[in-house]
C-alpha cells in the first residue's frame, strides 16, 4: 500500500531480490570468499548464525555465483531425519534412483561423485541446510561420504548450514573426526549501526527510491530492534514504511518504527 505513495516500483524489503542486487555487506563478501576458497579446496565448511542473520542469501549468492559447467551444486534442507533418507536425498539431488538400503544409497552417491568428479571434471558441492537439527549418527556419515581413494582424494565439497547449535554438536567427542576436517568456520553475527543504514539505504535503492526516507533516529531504533538481523530489519522497515504512509508523511520517524515493532512483536 505504500510502494506508489514513496514511488517505488516493488516493495523493498521482500525476499524475491535478483543475486546481482544483493546487498554486499563487508561480513558477507567476506564469508562469500572463505566460501568460494571451501569449493576450490574441496573441503568441509560450517556456517552458523541465528536466524534472519543472512546464511540463505549466503548460501543462494554462492550457488548463483558458481559455473555449472564447473561446480554441481546439491541442497538438502530436510534434516531432522535418519541416515538412510538423508542419504536417498542426496541420491535424488544427484539424479540417482535411491536404494531402501543406506549402504546402497551411500555406494551410489561415492560412485556418481567419482563419476563427476573424473569424467566431467565438476566440483561437487553439498549444501547441508538447517543443519543443526542433524542427530549425531546423521552426522557420523559425513566423513566416510567426504572419503575417496583413502583420504588421499578431494572430490566432494560439504557446506553445513545452521543455527548455533551446529557448532555444540561438533564438540561432541565421537564426532571428532567431523571437526578434525572442518576447514572454513563463520558466524554470521548482526549488522552495526552504519551497515544497518546502509543495508535499509540500498534495499530502498534498488525498489526505486533516490532520496533519504527513514530519519537517523529511525534507523537507530530499527537497528535496536532488529539486533542488526537482516530478516528482522526488513519486517520493521516494511511496516514503519506502511506506518509513515498510513500519516502521510514522507520520512519515516522513530514513532513509526515503535509501531512496526508491535507489528512484528511474535
Amino acid at each position: 500500500m505504500y510502494r506508489s505513495y514513496f514511488g517505488l516500483h516493488r516493495h523493498p524489503f521482500d525476499r524475491e531480490v535478483p543475486t546481482e542486487q544483493l546487498f554486499a555487506a563487508p561480513v558477507l563478501d567476506e564469508l562469500h570468499a572463505r566460501l568460494n576458497y571451501l569449493v576450490e579446496t574441496r573441503g568441509i565448511g560450517l556456517v552458523t548464525g541465528e536466524p534472519g542473520s543472512g546464511k540463505s542469501t549466503a548460501l543462494r549468492r554462492l550457488r548463483d555465483g558458481l559455473h555449472p559447467d564447473k561446480v554441481r551444486t546439491l541442497y538438502v534442507h530436510d534434516t531432522a531425519v535418519n541416515a538412510a533418507d538423508l542419504c536417498r536425498q542426496i541420491a535424488m539431488e544427484l539424479g540417482l534412483e535411491p536404494h531402501w538400503s543406506r549402504a546402497m544409497s551411500f555406494r551410489a552417491i561415492q560412485a556418481e561423485v567419482v563419476r563427476l568428479s573424473s569424467e566431467r571434471h565438476l566440483t561437487v558441492l553439498l549444501i547441508i541446510d538447517e543443519a543443526h537439527r542433524l542427530r549425531p549418527d546423521v552426522l557420523d556419515l559425513f566423513p566416510m561420504l567426504a572419503n575417496f581413494d583413502l583420504d588421499s582424494v578431494g572430490r566432494l565439497a560439504i557446506l553445513f548450514a545452521g543455527q548455533a547449535g551446529m557448532r555444540q554438536k561438533l564438540r561432541m567427542a565421537h564426532l571428532e573426526a567431523l571437526a578434525q576436517r572442518v576447514t572454513v568456520r563463520y558466524n554470521l553475527a548482526g549488522f552495526d549501526r552504519d551497515t544497518t543504514k546502509a543495508y535499509i539505504e540500498h534495499r530502498l535503492r534498488i525498489a526505486g527510491c533516490d532520496r533519504p526516507v527513514f530519519a537517523e533516529p529511525a534507523v537507530e531504533a530499527v537497528f535496536n530492534a532488529s539486533q542488526g538481523l537482516m530478516r528482522r530489519i526488513d519486517a520493521l522497515a516494511h511496516h514503519a514504511l506502511a506506518a509513515a504512509a498510513s500519516g502521510k508523511t514522507r520520512i519515516v520517524d522513530i514513532d513509526h518504527v515503535a509501531r512496526a515493532a508491535e507489528e512484528v512483536r511474535p
